[in-house]
């Protein structure tokens, strides 16, 4: 049986404490190195508005400030507590007024290399999954 981990905010803390307007940082802290299924990390925003073609399925938990999550114009918004499901192949932005918080969950963990993807804005380079 493997072990449960355990994440701190508090290790992150200060990335998100100092992420400037118009930015994005991404942990992710579940991935392909310690799960064969699923993915999730945090993902703080300030003033920013993210475009993506999601290609996994995502379940995003609003931490604190507002998140807002757009699909076809249509605006879907998050206030602490609150959450939501989006089904892969939808584009989106991801979008915020003031600094939020977000913990995510997406499904299949290795999405980003199905889909091929080698940059995502906010992912250190060292978080992302090494070239096959």
């Amino acid at each position: 049986m493997t072990a449960p981990s355990v994440f701190r905010i508090a290790d992150i803390q200060e990335r998100i404490d100092n992420l400037p307007e118009n930015g994005t940082f991404i942990k992710p802290f579940v991935t392909v190195e310690n799960s064969t299924s699923m993915a999730g990390g945090i993902n703080a925003l300030n003033k920013i508005s993210v475009p993506w073609d999601l290609t996994c399925d995502e379940m995003i938990y609003c931490l604190e400030g507002t998140f807002r999550l757009v699909v076809e114009e249509v605006d879907y918004v998050l206030n602490p507590g609150d959450m939501m499901y989006i089904p892969k192949d939808n584009f989106v932005k991801y979008e915020c007024d003031d600094k939020c918080v977000i913990f995510y969950a997406a499904y299949p963990v290795n999405w980003k290399q199905l889909a091929g993807i080698t940059f995502v804005p906010g992912i250190d380079a060292e978080d992302m999954p090494s070239p096959s």
